[in-house]
């Protein structure tokens, strides 16, 4: 499984847009420099796939969570419905690991009320930084192995 790396985003600060950026470094068991996130922990790092942000952003009635789950890392052509805890990724220099996959939905979600299919439930990764290391837009981002 291949994909590309379609665009990086970077959170400073709690309740600011990400800040879109060319190149970032990853930082083993923390997360992306510079992002608020990165302290360790389970959810170092959010990936979308960029189909689910392109179908997301042609629904009439948008879900619960369309504006608040960010990003850090957008991908083309990676299928994340197929990744599972304890798979990793290798995106540029750096290697990631799936920690979390399959986000729940809220059931206050309009959405999730009106029994309509969310992709971003199956779109949304969390992730770990296994191996620090740079990753830059259009970098591919290819499946590894899985890490127990």
């Amino acid at each position: 499984m291949e994909g590309t790396v379609r665009a990086l985003y970077v959170f400073r600060e709690r309740g600011r847009p990400g800040e879109p950026v060319k190149q970032a470094r990853f930082r083993k068991e923390q997360g992306m420099e510079g992002d608020r996130h990165a302290d360790g922990g389970s959810r170092q790092l959010t990936l979308l796939a960029g189909e689910v942000r392109d179908w997301m952003q042609a629904q009439p009635q948008p879900g619960l969570c369309f504006r608040r789950y960010k990003a850090n890392l957008e991908t083309e052509g990676l299928d994340t419905s197929q990744l599972h805890p304890g798979m990793t990724l290798q995106a540029g220099t750096a290697v990631l690991r799936v920690s979390e996959a399959d986000k729940e939905c809220f059931p206050e979600c309009p959405l999730f009320q009106a029994g309509a299919a969310c992709r971003l439930a199956q779109g949304a990764v969390f992730l770990t930084v296994e191996e620090s290391g740079i990753i830059s837009q259009k970098d591919k981002i290819t499946l590894g192995g899985v890490v127990s």
